[in-house]
C-alpha cells in the first residue's frame, strides 16, 4: 500500500526564517510541498534548490485549488492574523505561524479560538526547541525530581523586546514551571534607537525591554530582572525546588538535585538522546497533527499567553508599576514589534535588522 502523501503549503518560504520550514518539509518523503511567496525569482530559486515543483504567488490560490493538510504561514506579523484565519476557515487541519503571533491581543484570541472551533491544530514559533532537551527537562521537573517549585526567574530579563523576542522566554517559563501567570508588576526601558511606530499608533504601544515580577498559579513568583548591558546570560529560565535547581541553557540544561553540601549535578538518560532540530520537529508534529488534531507542542495558545504577559508588563509600567491581573479585560491592547517583524524585509528593508540583503540559498541542493 502506498504511503499517504501530505499536501503542505509553506507561505513565505523564500524568507529568512521561512526557508528553514521549507527545507524541513521538503526533506520529508511523505510531503508534497507547495511554496507560496511573492518573491519572484528568489522564490523560484528556493523551490528549485529544495526540489519543490509548485510555486504560487498568494494564499488564496493555495486554498482554492485543493485544501492542504498543513500550512505554515511564515509571514510578517501584519499578515499573520488574516492568513491563519483563512487557513482555519478553509479547513486546513494543521496550521503554524511565527513569532510574535499578533500585534493586538484580540487578534491572537481570534486565531486561537477559530482554530479550536474548526478542529485545527495551531502551532507557533520554535521556543520549545531553542534550549536542547527543554521539553524532556520540563517533564522531569513535573515528575518531582527537584520537589515542589519554590521560585523561578528569567535571568537575562527581556533585554530587547517584551513581545517580539521576549515571547520566547515567557513561553519557555510557562512550560518549565507548568504554571500560568496570574498577576504582573512591570517596568519598561526605552526601545533601541531607530525603532518606529506605524502612523496613528500610541507611543506606549512600541515594543521595548521590560522587567518585573510575575505571580504564578502555583503560588510562586518569577523574577524578571532588568536587562544588564554588560552581561551575557545564556540561561533562559531558572527554577528552584525544595530539593534542587534547574537552569535552562545550552548546550544542555544544568540540573542540580539536593541542597547545600548534599547537592550534586544529575544527568538524566534523555540527555544522551538524539536531538532533532526545531524545524524538523515542527514539521513532524504538524504532519502528525493533521491526522490526529488537538493541541500541539509550542502552540498558538502558548504564544497568545506570552503576548498577554508582555502587554501586562507594559500596562503595569504605565500605571505606576501597580499589580495587573490576568486575563486582561481590554483585549484591544497592542504591542507593535520592530518594523522588520511587522512588515518583512522586502518592505522594511533587510538592513533594518542588520542583514545585508535578502536570504540566499545555503547548503547543498536536495536533488
Amino acid at each position: 500500500m502506498a504511503k499517504k502523501k501530505y499536501r503542505v503549503g509553506v507561505v513565505g518560504g523564500a524568507g529568512t526564517w521561512g526557508r528553514r520550514y521549507l527545507g524541513a518539509f521538503a526533506e520529508r518523503e511523505d510531503c508534497e510541498v507547495i511554496l507560496v511567496d511573492r518573491a519572484g525569482d528568489r522564490a523560484r530559486q528556493f523551490a528549485e534548490h529544495f526540489g519543490v515543483e509548485t510555486v504560487l504567488d498568494n494564499l488564496d490560490d493555495l486554498l482554492t485549488d485543493k485544501v492542504p493538510d498543513v500550512v505554515s504561514t511564515i509571514l510578517p506579523v501584519s499578515q499573520t492574523h488574516g492568513a491563519v484565519l483563512a487557513c482555519a476557515e478553509a479547513g486546513v487541519k494543521a496550521i503554524s505561524c511565527e513569532k510574535p503571533m499578533a500585534v493586538e491581543l484580540s487578534h491572537a484570541d481570534e486565531m486561537v479560538d477559530l482554530c479550536r472551533e474548526r478542529g485545527a491544530a495551531f502551532a507557533c514559533g520554535t521556543a520549545y526547541w531553542e534550549v536542547p532537551q527543554l521539553i524532556e527537562t520540563a517533564e522531569w521537573i513535573a515528575q518531582g525530581h527537584i520537589g515542589t517549585l519554590q521560585q523561578a526567574a528569567i535571568p537575562g530579563g527581556l533585554p530587547k523586546e517584551s513581545s517580539g523576542a521576549g515571547c520566547v522566554q515567557l513561553t519557555q517559563m510557562r512550560l518549565v514551571t507548568g504554571m500560568e501567570v496570574e498577576w504582573v508588576e512591570g517596568w519598561v526601558l526605552p526601545p533601541a534607537g531607530g525603532w518606529t511606530l506605524p502612523e496613528g499608533a500610541a507611543e506606549h504601544e512600541i515594543d521595548c525591554p521590560a522587567y518585573g515580577r510575575l505571580g504564578l498559579s502555583g503560588g510562586i513568583v518569577c523574577e524578571v530582572p532588568a536587562p544588564r548591558a554588560e552581561a551575557d546570560i545564556g540561561c533562559r529560565v531558572w527554577v528552584e525546588g525544595e530539593q534542587g535547581q534547574a537552569w535552562m541553557n545550552a548546550p544542555m540544561p544544568t540540573l542540580i538535585r539536593g541542597n547545600g553540601s548534599e547537592s550534586t549535578p544529575v544527568y538524566p538518560d534523555f540527555f544522551t538522546g538524539e536531538r532533532i532540530g526545531p524545524f524538523k520537529s515542527i514539521a513532524a508534529q504538524l504532519v502528525q497533527a493533521s491526522d490526529t488534531g488537538g493541541e500541539v507542542l509550542c502552540s498558538g495558545h502558548d504564544y497568545r499567553q506570552a503576548l498577554e504577559i508582555a502587554l501586562a508588563l507594559k500596562l503595569s509600567a504605565r500605571n505606576g508599576h501597580k499589580r495587573v491581573y490576568l486575563p486582561l479585560p481590554d483585549r484591544s491592547l497592542r504591542i507593535y514589534p520592530h518594523v522588520y517583524r511587522l512588515q518583512g524585509g522586502d518592505i522594511a528593508g533587510w538592513e533594518s535588522i542588520g542583514y545585508t540583503g535578502p536570504p540566499e540559498v545555503e547548503g547543498k541542493p536536495k536533488r
